[in-house]
Formats: structure tokens, sequence, C-alpha cells
């Protein structure tokens, strides 16, 4: 099956992601090559549980064969102890008939058993797995709507029933229950917006707004900036970058802007955040390069590069 290049340099950025905030990753064998087509993009991040009382991998990776839905259903899985499992680089069978497409979208399905009234098993990880899909699209708010003419608008970060719609009446809702988080939420039922409505035979369907406002909770924690040396220079960079737009806005007849002025901290936030991950990029630049410089020196005195160890089991292939 064809596997997607692009996502396979996609899936290893978000591995290392997703690393940083703690989680394990692992991979399938053959991640690299699976997919039904290899013309998909990572626009969203579906949300799923499978339903099952254990890790399904072979599932996963296979389809539900008897259905006609084949493999892969997912792009990665989580599974019930907190692991990232990579699956696939290419499409994956996991929206089905959706208000947005399999195609512009990473899939994510949660396995393992799922006990009503209890703690979502591996709920922690999979707020941590979104919050890394956020930071990878450049600290993006989960919250943010893709697409808002349908009944439910379809956010950053969906979930299966936000978005599942009945094959023969394709603006009905209520097909799909997952994930089911067990919290307070949203609500919505009946007569929707744009013509869409909720199945009588789902009378309901609760969003999962609390689980993206935990999303967007890490992701902000996660670009904050403690160092008191680094919080200093930034608060440079801010003033500059202030003053210029300052300065552009009156040379074109305008007045100063109350929104990037000291006092707003979401635009303080946003510049200091980008400026302090540009200097990151530009010291992990200045690592490579030195790195090189040092293959170069250590070859022109013969100094053998020793090989690199072997991956253990479970590593990225």
């Amino acid at each position: 099956m064809p596997g997607n290049p692009d996502r396979v340099r996609d899936l290893l950025q978000l591995k290392e992601i997703w690393e940083s905030l703690g989680l394990r990753v692992l991979a399938m064998k053959g991640w690299r090559d699976r997919g039904r087509i290899s013309g998909n993009t990572f626009e969203v991040l579906g949300v799923h549980h499978t339903g099952g009382d254990r890790d399904n991998d072979r599932l996963l990776r296979d389809g539900r064969i008897a259905d006609g839905v084949p493999g892969p259903l997912c792009n990665v899985a989580l599974h019930a102890n907190g692991d990232v499992v990579l699956v696939a680089s290419g499409l994956a069978n996991h929206f089905g008939k959706a208000t947005w497409p399999n195609g512009r979208s990473l899939g994510v399905e949660a396995t393992g058993p799922q006990d009503r009234g209890q703690k979502f098993p591996n709920y922690d990880a999979y707020v941590r797995l979104a919050a890394g899909f956020c930071i990878f699209k450049g600290n993006v708010d989960p919250r943010g709507v893709v697409r808002g003419d349908v009944g439910i608008p379809v956010h950053l970060v969906a979930a299966h029933k936000e978005v599942a719609v009945f094959k023969n009446n394709p603006k009905v809702y209520g097909r799909k229950p997952d994930p089911d988080f067990e919290q307070d939420g949203r609500v919505v039922k009946g007569a929707l917006a744009h013509g869409f409505s909720v199945s009588a035979k789902a009378p309901s369907v609760r969003l999962i707004d609390t689980f993206r406002d935990q999303v967007r909770a890490l992701v902000e924690e996660d670009i904050s900036i403690a160092d008191k040396k680094t919080q200093e220079f930034l608060e440079k960079q801010f003033a500059s970058i202030r003053g210029r737009i300052d300065r552009a806005v009156q040379r074109i007849g305008g007045r100063s802007n109350s929104i990037y002025n000291d006092n707003n901290d979401d635009f303080k936030g946003l510049v200091m955040a980008k400026e302090a991950l540009a200097e990151a990029k530009g010291a992990r630049d200045a690592a490579d390069r030195v790195a090189g410089e040092l293959a170069k020196i250590r070859a022109h005195l013969g100094i053998p590069i020793a090989p690199p160890e072997s991956p253990a089991s479970g590593g990225i292939p």
C-alpha cells in the first residue's frame, strides 16, 4: 500500500514533539509505506476510540475486512498504557462518512478498555498527543474552527462523533459515539444550523470542548518561558517589534493600536513564543553546523567515526 513521504517527515517531527511531552513513541513495521493512497494531508486531528477491550494493532493495520472497510484504520494508535504507535503515513479510513474528509486529517485511534463512569484509560496521554499536534501546527488553538458551514463546526481537534454523519443521510449526526470521555460539555440535539440535525437514534452529541480546553492549556504551558535571561531577552525583542509596528502604523497615518501594547498578554505571548521558537531553531542549526565541522575534522585527521547503535526493539525503523 502507498505511503506518503511528506507525511513520514511530519510523523517523525511529531514523534520528537510527543517525546518532548513525555510520551513513548513506537512504530508498526512498514508504517512508512502504509496507506490507501499517498496524497493525504494532516490539517485536522481526528480523535477516536475503538471501543474494544484491548489493544488491537492488527485491526488498525488490516481493517474490518468482513465489513468491507480495509485498513489502515488510523495513522497513529494510542495504547491503553499511553504508548503512541505510528501505523500509517498514507490515507487511513478513520472518519468514514463525515463533514471532514479522511484525506485531510491525521486519524488517532485510542485502544483498550473504556468502562462507563471511569476515567478514560489513556486520557492524560491523549491530551498530550493532541497538544503535540497543535504545537506541530505552530501552537494553533485546538478550538479553532476550520469548517463552520456544517451543523457541528469542525475544529482543529475533532472527535469522530462530532463529524460522523449517516451514509444515507449526510446531514444527520449520531452515527458514531466515540470518544466518550464522560465529561461535562456542550450537548447538541435536534435541528442544527445549515440544515443538519441529530438522529433520533442518538438524540444528542456531547462535544469534546473540555478536552480541547485542556489541550490548549498544555500548549500554552509548553511555550512558556521560565529562564530569567531568556525572558529578559524576549522582553527586549518584543519592545523592538512593538516599536517597529507602531512607527509603521504612524507613517501611514494611523494611530497606536492597543492590540500590541504592553498590557495585551495574548499578543505579547504570541510574539514572545515565536521569538523563543526562532531562537531555539537557531541554536539547533548552530549545533548541526558544529557537528558537521567536527565530522570534517575527524575525516581530515583520519579518526574513525563510531558506528551508530542498533535501534532497540520497538524503535522507529
